[in-house]
């Protein structure tokens, strides 16, 4: 059983649900790029959702995420597009660039991922990145109503893929102390009806309250804040709010 951060069943259910962002989502972070010469840094891109789009759109945008699956998913979407992505294995309170840009944008709540003292560190390593008139966009998961919590494994959804079939279960607890709301997720390749190959993931997700990231941004040195809500943003029904900041 193998335990990994974002395994190749798990991408390819990722992929399958989230392979390219569009609409109202992709329109939002493209209208910060007021200039064809700017350039964009997606920490945490994954397999390319937003980052294959912008290159398509001529922008200069570099990725990084921490999943060498994502990472070769994003290359071979590209490599279909005839597209060669920057794009590089690096933890995003690590990140050394060698230039500094004017956006760097993280969309699609990843940066909750992060524990507190991880999401700290990498904040600070994005103003040592960030030029000083560029601006930094990120979506976060807030809080809303009562946390719901699965204590045993549940069957969630059967994906149906190249002839195989991938049974996703997950279970979910809440640390009230932490914020965190920690799901594990867990993938089974099934052939004949016998189990091929199965993933566990785990899935923390820091939800924050009403305003308290934005006390956050503003405790390590960012400014100018602004709450975007994008209507619509995932599809009708479904919104979403990024912040705006700059240092």
């Amino acid at each position: 059983m193998l335990n990994e951060y974002y395994g190749e069943l798990c991408t390819q259910i990722y992929e399958k649900d989230k392979s390219i962002a569009d609409g109202k989502e992709l329109e939002f972070f493209l209208s910060f790029v007021t200039d064809i010469k700017m350039k964009v840094l997606e920490p945490m891109c994954g397999n390319g959702r937003m980052l294959i789009p912008f290159m398509e759109k001529g922008i200069d945008i570099e990725g990084f995420d921490i999943s060498e699956e994502m990472l070769r998913v994003c290359k071979l979407k590209a490599q279909k597009l005839n597209l060669k992505p920057t794009v590089s294995y690096g933890k995003i309170e690590e990140f050394k660039g060698n230039k500094k840009y004017d956006l760097i944008m993280i969309p699609f709540g990843s940066f909750s991922l992060l524990p507190d003292e991880l999401a700290k560190n990498s904040l600070a390593n994005m103003k040592t990145i960030l030029k000083e008139d560029g601006k930094l966009l990120l979506t976060v998961m807030t809080k809303t109503g009562t946390v719901e919590t699965i204590p045993d494994w549940i069957e969630t959804n059967r994906h149906y893929l190249d002839n195989n079939e991938i049974v996703e279960y997950k279970k979910v607890d809440y640390n009230q102390a932490s914020k965190m709301l920690n799901t594990k997720l867990k993938y089974q390749l099934v052939k004949d009806g016998q189990i091929e190959k199965s993933e566990i993931m785990d899935f923390p997700i820091r939800l924050y309250e009403s305003g308290e990231f934005e006390n956050i941004l503003k405790t390590n040195g960012f400014d100018e804040i602004i709450l975007h809500e994008v209507i619509n943003g995932y599809g009708e029904g479904s919104s979403f709010h990024v912040f705006e900041c700059v240092i």
